[in-house]
């Protein structure tokens, strides 16, 4: 953890100063690559090497929501965070530039809550998920960027991704206000791409976080429910049937036969995500959810228990000479059948190419600078070998070239 700034990594122009640090594009000139640069200043006193010993377990986790942690750099009165560049902004530069639909945004925050749920499991929580901390990429995926430091705590969580969706809704920023009128703000924004239903039925569940009667990954499903898969394309040419309460037993039982045909066919990545960490092992609760909140009752409603997510307990990983963050297991892998996968061939690749080639697989993975006649910057050696028979979740490692100057 020495200083390689102005040696491997060149900074570039600067994305946008933030209370945490400062957001800069970057060059990684080694690998030929591009890269962002998280500048923090320290405060005085502050050590540089306690700042990333906090960053241990964080800088092993990979996920598609989060930018990678690929490197870090110490100087005297700051540290930088070398992050993984992907196509796309920031997402405070864009989020007004062009009007979002209903189902854009649902699918945004829906996607970006199952984040959150992941992301939970590893303890990782507490960071911002306001506008200026995210990144958009070309798909419409949010990720976010500092997931190491606490945010402000309007700005985390489910009452984050509220504000966030009452912004994208809106077109400004939210009122400071206390939680619970964020509803009451949502009330008042016009969503023309919404039925008068799905509009009552978002208010309704944004209601439930703002109370703190309803968790997380409820709030997540109750988006899915919203979403076009749940909401027929009928619904948007005539007003919704509401059934009788003689017939919603009726009607859930046909929608659980609905819901198990879809979860077999879907191969959407949310979807996939939420099987894994157990939330939506049972189709009987999604149609359970998805009714509670489109047929109002008159019946006393009864607050959501919040249940806390168990997580084990992250094993410190070994140092390397290049620190590189590998995919680490969650608790809901435990209950699954190993997936049997080919070792591919790395070698030749670049560094970036092998990394994405592991991690399209599920495999771990380390690797290691090393001195060599090969290309610079490419795999020339690899273990285990190409064509060995494995099993997702096995760490394979390779070693990058570098020649000799």
């Amino acid at each position: 953890m020495h200083n390689k700034m102005g040696t491997r990594y060149i900074p570039g122009t600067r994305i946008i100063s933030l209370p945490q640090g400062t957001l800069h594009d970057g060059e990684d000139v080694f690998l030929t690559r591009k890269v962002l640069l998280y500048n923090i200043k320290l405060v005085p006193g502050q050590i540089g090497a306690d700042y990333m010993r906090t960053l241990h377990h964080k800088a092993a986790f990979i996920h598609d929501g989060f930018q990678h942690i690929l490197d870090t750099s110490v100087e005297e009165d700051s540290v930088t965070i070398i992050l993984q560049a992907k196509p796309g902004a920031l997402f405070s530069r864009v989020i007004h530039k062009q009007p979002w639909t209903f189902h854009q945004i649902i699918t945004m925050i829906a996607d970006l809550g199952v984040s959150l749920l992941d992301a939970l499991e590893e303890r990782i929580t507490g960071f911002s998920v306001a506008a200026e901390n995210l990144w958009l990429d070309d798909h419409l995926k949010l990720t976010v960027i500092n997931y190491w430091d606490e945010g402000d705590a309007q700005a985390q969580g489910a009452i984050g991704l509220c504000r966030l969706m009452l912004q994208l809704f809106s077109g400004t920023q939210p009122s400071t206000t206390p939680f619970e009128v964020i509803h009451t703000q949502l009330e008042r924004t016009p969503i023309p791409s919404a039925t008068p239903e799905q509009k009552a039925a978002l208010i309704k569940l944004v209601k439930l976080i703002c109370q703190g009667q309803a968790s997380l990954s409820s709030f997540v499903f109750g988006l899915r429910s919203l979403q076009p898969s749940s909401f027929k394309e009928e619904a948007f040419a005539a007003p919704i049937h509401r059934p009788s309460r003689s017939q919603k037993a009726q009607v859930v039982a046909h929608e659980e036969e609905d819901v198990e045909e879809e979860e077999e066919t879907e191969q959407s990545y949310t979807k996939n995500r939420l099987r894994k960490v157990g939330i939506g092992a049972s189709a009987v609760f999604v149609v359970a959810i998805a009714g509670w909140i489109l047929w109002p009752s008159s019946e006393k409603k009864q607050p959501v228990v919040n249940t806390p997510v168990q997580t084990a307990t992250p094993t410190p990983q070994a140092s390397t000479p290049t620190p590189t963050p590998v995919p680490t297991k969650t608790v809901g892998d435990a209950n699954k059948q190993p997936v049997e996968v080919e070792i591919p061939n790395l070698l030749g690749k670049a560094l970036a190419d092998a990394e994405q080639e592991a991690l399209a697989l599920r495999l771990r993975y380390n690797f290691v600078i090393e001195a060599s006649t090969s290309p610079d910057g490419t795999v020339f050696k690899q273990d285990p070998q190409p064509g060995t028979k494995g099993f997702q979740g096995d760490s394979v490692t390779f070693w990058v070239s570098k020649q000799s100057q």
